[in-house]
């Protein structure tokens, strides 16, 4: 009554307790059982392993299950039943003593002192958590032991799974690794959370793909040494397809959380891959019928030929006007001098300009751009859709008005959506990045594939993935993926970049929606 009257009042600060409130059982006295997430409270520790016998049967009885004092409880029966075996149960006075010394209980080990007390060996620490969609966990994953070092960790003693990530923290898109590992290690936390009370725990591997082919095979194989079950990433389409064959040649399934190229739908040649975001054959018609909608004409197509750049961009030039198109120029992602292709663009007259890049060169051909005194429309992908864009540059203003899609959440933003937007906005790091929400479905999938497959000996990996990733419940929205791995496009973000002047700062919004029901709506 006095935690949910303070879940109503708004109160958050910390809340600690004893052995009174320690115990899953707990919280069958809440209306509202999340309102106990967070409270820590503390319990006697057993003094040594549990003798075992009583463990089991408890475990396997909903009532004992989530009692406290349980084994305590059972130890102190049999302690009597022992001595009013001596002497036909004469004299127990005498005889409870004697079995109390060094007696090896569930409990733990137990000798009674003269006044009858026991000296015992510490306390658990554990803490109450509430996890959206899955419900109540009461993890015991500290401990405090007399004259020890205070509170400290337990030592795990189940399983540990490792989960493999690809992450680009090297190369064109480096400025977004941090978020993509941010949001990666929130996912893990929760699915720790999860996991700790079924015996299973979940280690992140992370490798730099550095958004090459070459680099991220490298990479996977570093991945497969390291025993993952499965892989997330890479976010770079060339990376995920440089991977793959090392992956699944392992038997390894790999879960994306950005790679977009279409080229990577085709199952038989990227066997074994899933991918959290729609192909890019989606984003180039969308971002085709928002230019077409703001009456954009004579575009210049600016692109990486990589396989993401050249995959949006040929969708996005099949799904416009060919009177439309002004120029269609293509760049190595590793171009850092635009001087030429700006030129092009402003030679041919092109009054707008649809680039597909990354953030690094983005900001770069928008820099050239400004310095050779264009003023058209600039319009852009997935790769520029975050305030990343202007990271590194000296003039933050001239992303002012860019226009830039990406993919938005299926089925509406749900509490797992707003909870994850909740964990990420307290990690600058998350909350700067791009595709965060998607690297957190990737890393739970994988994890809950994995538990799955750990439950059910010889399930194929990919089944358990492919099972997994069905009515998903995830942060980017629900997730199902079709035969080949690939889920459809159930929406994109319209957004536009705007500079405030005062804090020279830079606000990515998305001002307006594209769904293949109602196409383009304002948000």
């Amino acid at each position: 009554m006095i935690v949910e009257t303070m879940a109503v009042m708004g109160a958050t600060i910390p809340i600690f307790s004893a052995d009174g409130m320690a115990g899953e059982a707990a919280l069958n006295d809440y209306t509202n059982p999340a309102a106990a997430n967070g409270i820590q409270v503390t319990r006697p520790r057993a003094a040594a392993a549990g003798a075992g016998v009583f463990a089991a049967a408890c475990a396997a009885d909903d009532v004992c299950s989530t009692g406290i004092f349980t084994s305590e409880a059972y130890d102190a029966v049999m302690m009597i039943g022992h001595a009013a075996m001596m002497d036909g149960g004469a004299d127990m006075g005498m005889h409870v003593p004697m079995v109390g010394n060094e007696y090896a209980g569930d409990s733990g080990t137990h000798t009674f002192l003269d006044n009858g007390d026991v000296g015992g060996s510490g306390y658990d620490v554990c803490t109450f958590h509430h996890v959206p969609t899955y419900g109540e966990y009461f993890n015991c994953d500290r401990a405090w032991a007399a004259g020890g070092d205070g509170v400290t960790d337990v030592e795990w003693m189940g399983a540990t799974v490792k989960i493999g990530f690809l992450n680009d923290a090297s190369g064109p898109i480096a400025v977004y690794g941090p978020g993509f590992v941010a949001a990666s290690q929130i996912a893990v936390g929760l699915a720790n959370i999860i996991g700790y009370s079924n015996g299973v725990q979940f280690e992140i591997v992370y490798a730099d793909s550095g958004c090459d082919g070459t680099m991220a095979a490298t990479a996977a194989q570093a991945l497969i040494d390291a025993g993952v079950w499965g892989a997330v990433g890479a976010a770079c389409s060339g990376a995920s397809m440089g991977a793959n064959a090392l992956l699944s040649a392992a038997g390894i399934p790999q879960v994306s959380y950005a790679s977009t190229s279409p080229a990577l739908s085709d199952a038989s040649a990227y066997p074994g891959f899933f991918r959290v975001v729609p192909s890019d054959a989606f984003q180039g018609s969308v971002v085709a019928e928002v230019m077409a909608a703001d009456g954009m004409d004579n575009v210049a197509v600016v692109h990486m030929t990589n396989a993401y750049g050249s995959g949006l961009a040929d969708a996005f030039v099949a799904n416009m006007d060919s009177s439309a198109i002004c120029s269609q120029i293509g760049y190595e992602e590793t171009t850092t001098d635009f001087t030429s292709i700006v030129s092009s663009v402003m030679n041919d007259g092109c009054t707008s300009v649809m680039m597909v890049s990354y953030a690094s060169d983005g900001a770069a051909l928008i820099e050239e751009m400004a310095s050779q005194g264009y003023t058209g429309a600039i319009y852009g992908a997935d790769g520029i859709a975050e305030e990343g864009l202007a990271a590194d540059m000296s003039d933050k203003s001239l992303v002012d008005g860019v226009i830039a899609t990406k993919p938005a959440a299926a089925g509406g933003m749900s509490e797992v959506g707003y909870v994850f937007a909740a964990m990420c906005a307290q990690s600058p790091d998350c909350a700067g990045g791009i595709y965060t929400a998607e690297a957190f479905d990737a890393v739970t999938i994988v994890a809950f594939a994995a538990f799955t497959a750990l439950a059910n000996p010889g399930l194929d990996a990919n089944m358990a993935v492919m099972g997994t990733g069905q009515q998903w419940n995830g942060a980017s929205g629900t997730i199902s993926f079709a035969d080949n791995g690939d889920v459809p496009a159930a929406g994109f973000c319209i957004g536009e970049f705007s500079h405030d002047a005062t804090t020279d700062t830079v606000s990515y919004d998305c001002t307006r929606n594209w769904d293949p029901v109602n196409g383009i709506t304002t948000a």
